[in-house]
C-alpha cells in the first residue's frame, strides 16, 4: 500500500489531466472518423465507370464455353457497372483459327441474389440493348435463376479474323441505397455461355 500510495503522490495532477483529456479526445477523434469511413462507403455513388477485366472467348470450333464473373462489393449507384467480353474466332495465344463459318449465341445466367439490371450491348453502341428475352428459373435446392439471352445470333465467316466486342451493364439501383445492411456482402454470379455451331 505504501508502495502504491508513493507511486500516486508522484504523478503530477496537471499532467495526468492534460495526457487523460488528450487521450478521450484521440479516441472520440478515431470512433467518429471510422463511423464517417463507414458511411461513406455504404452510401456512396461512384461518378466513374467500374469495369471489370475483359473476358476472351475464343470461338474456332463448334462448343459451348463459358466463363464467370463475381458482382461483389457492389452498392446502389446512378452510374452502372460495365463488364467488357470479347467473342474472337481467333485464338493467339493457341495460334488457332476456325476453319469453318460458325454462328454463335449468347446466354447470361445469374443468381438473383440483388435487385440488378441487366443490359447487353454489342461494339460502341450504348443505347441498344441486345437482349431479346429475360426469364426466371428455379433448380431442386429452390434456387433462383436469371436468363438473359440474345437470339440473334452472329456469324464469323473462316477465311475472316473477327472479334466482336459486348458490354454487360449491371445497374444497382439507387433506391436501394437506404437498405445497405440488407444487401451488405452479398455477391452475385454471372455465367457468360458462348454457344457455337457450324454454318450449314
Amino acid at each position: 500500500m505504501k508502495g502504491l500510495r508513493k507511486f500516486f503522490s508522484n504523478i503530477n495532477i496537471n499532467d495526468f489531466r492534460r495526457y487523460t483529456i488528450f487521450s478521450i479526445l484521440l479516441i472520440i477523434t478515431i470512433l467518429v472518423v471510422g463511423a464517417f469511413n463507414m458511411s461513406l462507403a455504404r452510401y456512396e455513388t461512384n461518378t466513374t465507370v467500374n469495369v471489370s477485366p475483359t473476358l476472351a472467348f475464343f470461338v474456332v470450333d463448334v462448343r459451348s464455353q463459358t466463363g464467370q464473373i463475381e458482382l461483389a462489393s457492389m452498392v446502389p449507384s446512378s452510374t452502372p457497372y460495365l463488364y467488357s467480353f470479347t467473342v474472337s474466332n481467333y485464338d493467339s495465344t493457341l495460334n488457332k483459327k476456325a476453319n469453318v463459318d460458325l454462328t454463335y449465341s449468347i446466354e447470361i445466367i445469374t443468381t438473383t441474389n440483388m435487385p440488378l439490371n441487366f443490359k447487353i450491348f454489342k461494339g460502341e453502341n450504348l443505347t441498344q440493348d441486345e437482349i431479346d428475352s429475360d426469364t426466371i428459373s428455379t433448380d431442386s435446392n429452390g434456387v433462383y435463376y436469371r436468363h438473359l439471352v440474345i437470339n440473334d445470333v452472329s456469324t464469323f465467316r473462316y477465311n475472316t479474323v473477327s472479334t466482336d466486342t459486348y458490354t454487360l451493364w449491371v445497374e444497382f439501383p439507387l433506391s436501394y441505397r437506404d437498405y445497405p445492411d440488407d444487401y451488405s456482402g452479398i455477391i452475385d454470379l454471372v455465367d457468360i455461355k458462348i454457344n457455337a455451331e457450324q454454318v450449314v
